[in-house]
């Protein structure tokens, strides 16, 4: 997001500071918007577009409210002119180009799907230190030279990592990466890292979600409400 800091869990943004928690919370109403958006609904209610993504009315005004004034009282929230506005904060109007690191099975599996150019990000650069994928065409890119990194993103002003490769050699990657313009690291990689002055590690553990629904199947522990928050 453009003009926000990481900070002990909260982003400044506008002169405030708003809990990243918060900021997760939009993607998922501007999902939850579309989704109406594509039923031809155009008005929504707080308590309605609530009650979709499982949080409290309330909850969903304070998120909106941190980011400034949506809807009336007599129609509630337009749906298209939210959406638009939330991909505005997201900074998702436009769409992103993305770099990812690692043209094993998983970086094949994310170069193939088509839903993130949907959601405003485009899988334009790979790179891989493997010289049997090095030169290939993967899913319509050319897997380029981990070596010739720095050159690349910086030519295509890249902001945005996703890391699906194997562990050795990741911080340096990291570290490269931040010097050549990349800000935030979507990481897929069971590995400790310290994020470079400046830039946010999103780390993201398929393995840990199973646990976790394996956990809620045996305990049975309100499994609709964990998976909703979960973005299941």
């Amino acid at each position: 997001m453009r003009g926000a800091q990481k900070q002990s869990g909260t982003v400044q943004f506008a002169g405030k500071r708003i809990p990243l928690q918060t900021v997760e919370r939009l993607s998922t109403y501007r999902r939850v918007l579309e989704d109406l958006h594509g039923q031809g609904i155009q008005y929504v209610y707080s308590h309605q577009l609530a009650e979709y993504v499982d949080v409290t009315s309330a909850q969903l005004r304070r998120d909106l409210a941190s980011f400034g004034s949506f809807g009336n009282i007599s129609r509630g929230y337009n749906v298209g002119q939210l959406i638009n506005t939330l991909s505005e904060l997201l900074g998702t109007v436009t769409v992103q180009p993305v770099a990812l690191v690692g043209a094993g099975n998983l970086g094949r599996t994310l170069l193939s799907y088509g839903g993130f150019v949907e959601r405003g990000f485009a899988l334009d650069l790979v790179f891989d230190n493997d010289p049997s994928k090095i030169g290939r065409v993967i899913a319509g890119r050319r897997c380029l030279d981990i070596r010739d990194a720095a050159t690349a993103l910086r030519d295509r002003q890249i902001g945005i990592a996703i890391l699906a490769c194997q562990p050795q050699g990741l911080q340096t990657i990291v570290n490269s990466f931040a010097e050549a313009g990349v800000r935030a690291f979507l990481c897929f990689v069971p590995a400790i890292l310290n994020a470079p002055p400046g830039t946010f590690i999103e780390m993201e553990d398929i393995s840990a979600k199973l646990e976790k629904l394996s956990f809620l199947g045996k305990n049975r522990v309100n499994p609709r409400r964990e998976l909703k928050a979960s973005g299941f």
